[in-house]
């Protein structure tokens, strides 16, 4: 199976439903990643049960053969897809095989019980799904009478190392959440950090100078944060199944696609083996937070899971293009202002990289590019007239940060990259 060809899900999810006496009455593509050897699709399936009960399910039909395999003998759903032919995995949020510990957290009666067990007394908590990555990490906000706590759910082997990495990041006096607790199942507690995302003061940083050389200091710090493992896996590294599940989603646009991933692959090709430092390696504005009286003064810093040996551009190039995506919906949402202020932050982090790594200038714009792309076909693969537009937009922008003709910000509208 491949990214290009969706799972028979009109006959799928309705046979992984009936068991439970439930009518899938209605599904929506929600996404599509990589799974092992295969693919994890992702539905919004609205339900009907026998007393009439309406409810909308977050559903994923994973198609990795091995977790079918493990999941034979467990009572999990498996269901055989027409599309294919081959055995499927069905299953719904929030019983995520790979994230044992996240079902009790979402259960307000069970996460006072959880954290009392680790010595820490709440009342009332209220519960908000920060962040779901499935099969990877889950961030559930808890709010209480006493305090704000983040419950973050990651494979159970994953939390002891995690754990670690805020250690050391605390080291070099990086303001990371406190780690108050870890469980063997895969369960961190985390303190608040202060602040407010700055992915909501956009205009605000954008009209301020600062933000740029406090997140220029923040990458020094992080450079010099003593980890041993490798970077998680980015759009570089996957570059082969996003160029695969972006041509196979926009046909009629396969050509221009594998011309700038060729373009991509060659650039890339020339930079040396030795070009590693200690990176983030998933930045951007939501991962950072500010001072809400001083926007430009960076206060916090997240989801540091993914920290590790990169390239020196990857967190650049990953906030630059997170910055146009950003730019993009709040446009689509008639917000124009946040929107130029995102493309502005953006060609500051461009022209402020550029100016402190002259030598390997040239990292800079493919590193750019290939999050565009993998931002492209997370659009395009949702199959949706609108996606099919953003994901046009995106290639676009692409070629503008490979091919720049003169450096100029984008026009309102335009959806572009900032040329580098």
């Amino acid at each position: 199976m491949t990214a290009g060809v969706w799972p028979d899900a009109a006959n799928v999810l309705p046979a992984a439903f009936a068991d439970g006496g439930v009518t899938v009455v209605a599904f929506r593509p929600h996404s599509v990643e990589p799974s092992g050897g295969g693919y994890l699709y992702g539905y919004e399936v609205d339900t009907v049960d026998r007393a009439g009960l309406a409810a909308t399910v977050l559903t994923y039909i994973d198609t990795d053969p091995a977790s079918v395999a493990a999941s034979r003998g467990t009572g999990a759903t498996v269901v055989t897809d027409s599309a294919s032919g081959a055995q499927v995995r069905v299953w719904a949020y929030p019983a995520d095989p790979a994230l044992p510990a996240l079902a009790a957290v979402t259960y307000p009666e069970r996460v006072v019980t959880l954290l009392r067990d680790v010595g820490i007394d709440v009342s009332e908590p209220q519960l908000t799904v920060a962040a779901y990555r499935p099969g990877k990490r889950a961030v559930i906000r808890v709010d209480t009478r006493e305090r704000t706590l983040f419950l973050k759910v990651v494979r159970p082997t994953r939390a002891e190392p995690i754990a670690a990495q805020h250690a050391a990041f605390t080291a070099e006096g990086l303001p990371v959440p406190a780690v108050l607790a870890v469980r063997p199942d895969g369960l961190l507690v985390l303190e608040r950090v202060h602040g407010v995302p700055a992915g909501g003061r956009v205009i605000d940083i954008a009209d301020r100078p600062g933000f740029v050389p406090c997140l220029a200091r923040l990458g020094e710090a992080v450079a010099r944060v003593h980890l041993d493992q490798p970077a998680q896996a980015d759009a570089l590294d996957n570059a082969g199944w996003h160029r695969r599940s972006l041509a196979s989603s926009l046909p009629d646009l396969a050509d221009r696609v594998n011309r700038l991933y060729d373009e991509i692959e060659a650039r890339r090709a020339t930079w040396g083996s030795d070009e590693r430092q200690v990176v983030h390696g998933d930045l951007h504005l939501e991962q950072l937070f500010v001072d809400p009286e001083d926007p430009t003064r960076i206060t916090g810093l997240l989801d540091i899971d993914t920290a590790g040996w990169g390239h020196p551009a990857r967190d650049a190039g990953a906030l630059v293009a997170h910055l146009v995506v950003t730019a993009q919906w709040h446009r689509g949402n008639g917000e124009n202002a946040a929107a130029r202020a995102c493309e502005r932050i953006a060609d500051d982090v461009v022209g402020a990289w550029m100016d402190r790594f002259p030598a390997i200038a040239d990292r800079l714009p493919p590193t750019i590019a290939s999050q565009l792309l993998a931002h492209a076909g997370g659009q395009a693969t949702l199959g949706t007239e609108i996606g099919r537009a953003k994901a046009i937009q995106l290639v676009e922008a692409t070629e503008g940060t490979l091919w720049p003709r003169v450096r100029q910000s984008p026009g309102p509208g335009s959806g572009a990259a900032p040329t580098v």
